[in-house]
């Protein structure tokens, strides 16, 4: 089933000349500092050329958004080196405490994270996919309070399984083959890259975090998805991976990377690189978990996916106007002969949007998609942002890079619910639900499992499978395609497991 995403919906209040009201507040102050320095000065020439140098100034502010290019070349200049005793990094990361399950920031505001078990979406018959859409719109629809939904990628560690496997062998036989089997799932993970994905949805608080947690793990248990509240140790650790800290000292020491070293395109944080790349455009028509080709690609970095529900009050007040406006645009054009089918295609989507609000079946949200690069050097760094940009571009989202903006970008992905970067695009419910990113699972180990492979996505699949309801399997394959060898290897493992294995070979194979 695909979903239809509709024309960018932005009201601006057009006073006169077709300008906004900051448009002609510009207009008028760079206007009247030019006519009284052309006035003033006795030579006319001089006059002139600074009464241009002021309107050409007014023009880039009113036209090119220059307010906004200055201040982030003013925060870009502030913070270009910041080490982790000056005061400028601990306002950045903005934490004061964490207690009670919940990061506290230095403005009192309130933070819970829930962590998410994905699913694999694509496997799932149609009927199955439409009622997980369905539910998850639902879930869209109960917010009234911005949400983000955060994808870490992490290094794989699988110490915590193979202690539990070798505690397990009884038999000194087995403990060279044991040696053997760690070191083929170190060397497997290591050459081939391969990282985990973490799924977490941040929670600022909005009226009443509780009440806003506990409605967040409801939809999600109704989605089918095993989702646990992160506890306070838990919290603690990730913000320390996330922001590279030592994990001494209190929460602030411990969760402060060393240095930032602010460029224009990218960060470095404790020799690791950093680049923020965001998504200024979307596909007319996307497919249910269409974000499922960046999710499983390979390669080190973090999603955020930010979802701010629009006022209510306002939704359909800005709707009703800007539909006036385009019919106004449109009337116009056509009395002057001049087709517009961009415009005409807008003003559908918008009717179409305000028909659907008014009726209660959707809801209309601001959405920013970012993608955390992160990579051991600026080689490195600059080959993976031409693959996540790529990965973008073939799903039809256009992808930029924050220049300027990197330290910006870095708290927009940051699992503090904070979008600093600002990047917005407005979209209803509908539409939104096609972002459903919970798409494929990554690693679940069970102690007592042995490894059966690798999935899609080249993660582990570690499983018992004698803890499913129906422990029986069969293999297949063709001629020479390699049966007997996993079957050897499968009773292998299982013999280090501590499992009793019964043969039965009538060909003798």
């Amino acid at each position: 089933m695909s979903y239809q995403i509709p024309q960018q919906l932005e009201y601006k209040e057009r006073i006169m000349f077709g300008l906004t009201f900051k448009q002609l507040a510009y207009a008028f102050l760079f206007g009247s500092i030019a006519l009284l320095f052309f006035r003033k000065i006795g030579n006319q020439y001089v006059g002139f050329c600074i009464a241009f140098l002021f309107s050409s100034l007014g023009l880039c502010f009113m036209f090119f958004n220059f307010d906004r290019i200055i201040k982030d070349y003013w925060i870009y200049l502030k913070f270009r080196q910041v080490q982790k005793d000056n005061p400028k990094l601990k306002k950045f990361i903005g934490v004061k405490e964490i207690k009670n399950d919940l990061i506290i920031t230095d403005k009192n505001k309130k933070i819970s994270i829930l962590k998410i078990q994905p699913i694999n979406f694509s496997i799932k018959p149609q009927t199955e996919k439409d009622s997980i859409m369905y539910s998850f719109q639902k879930f869209l629809n109960s917010i009234d309070f911005p949400t983000q939904i955060l994808m870490r990628t992490e290094s794989i560690n699988l110490d915590e399984y193979l202690n539990s496997l070798k505690s397990r062998i009884k038999q000194s036989s087995f403990a060279e083959l044991f040696t053997h089997y760690k070191k083929h799932l170190h060397d497997i993970i290591e050459n081939s890259k391969i990282m985990n994905r973490v799924f977490y949805l941040v929670i600022p608080e909005d009226k009443n975090i509780d009440i806003q947690t506990s409605i967040c793990i409801e939809r999600f248990i109704a989605l089918n998805l095993k989702v646990k509240r992160l506890r306070d140790n838990e919290l603690r650790k990730l913000l320390i991976d996330f922001f590279i800290g030592n994990g001494n000292g209190d929460i602030i020491d411990s969760i402060s990377p060393d240095y930032i070293h602010n460029n224009a395109d990218h960060l470095k944080t404790n020799n690791q690189y950093y680049r923020i790349v965001y998504a200024s455009g979307y596909p007319r028509v996307v497919e249910a978990g269409f974000l499922d080709r960046v999710v499983s690609s390979l390669g080190d970095f973090d999603l955020s996916l930010h979802i701010k529900p629009y006022p209510i009050e306002r939704m359909l007040i800005d709707l009703n106007k800007e539909l006036q406006k385009q019919r106004a645009d449109l009337y116009s054009m056509k009395t002057k002969g001049i087709i517009n089918p961009t415009l005409e295609i807008q003003y559908k989507d918008t009717r179409l949007t305000l028909e659907n609000l008014q009726k209660g079946q959707e809801r209309l949200f601001n959405v920013s998609l970012y993608i955390n690069c992160k990579a051991d050097s600026l080689k490195e760094l600059d080959l993976l942002t031409k693959k996540v940009e790529s990965e973008l571009n073939s799903i039809m989202v256009l992808p930029r890079t924050a220049n300027l903006r990197m330290l910006q970008g870095l708290k927009s992905v940051s699992p503090l619910g904070i979008d600093e970067l600002n990047s917005n695009r407005n979209i209803t419910t509908d539409a939104l639900s096609a972002f459903f990113p919970f798409t494929s699972q990554f690693l679940e180990v069970d102690d007592t499992g042995v490894w059966l492979g690798l999935n899609k996505n080249n993660i582990p699949i570690i499983k018992d499978i004698f803890k499913l309801s129906n422990p029986n399997g069969l293999v297949l394959s063709q001629s020479g395609g390699g049966k007997s060898y996993f079957c050897k290897l499968l009773i292998t493992r299982y013999l280090l497991n501590g499992t009793k294995v019964m043969v039965i070979d009538p060909q003798g194979e």
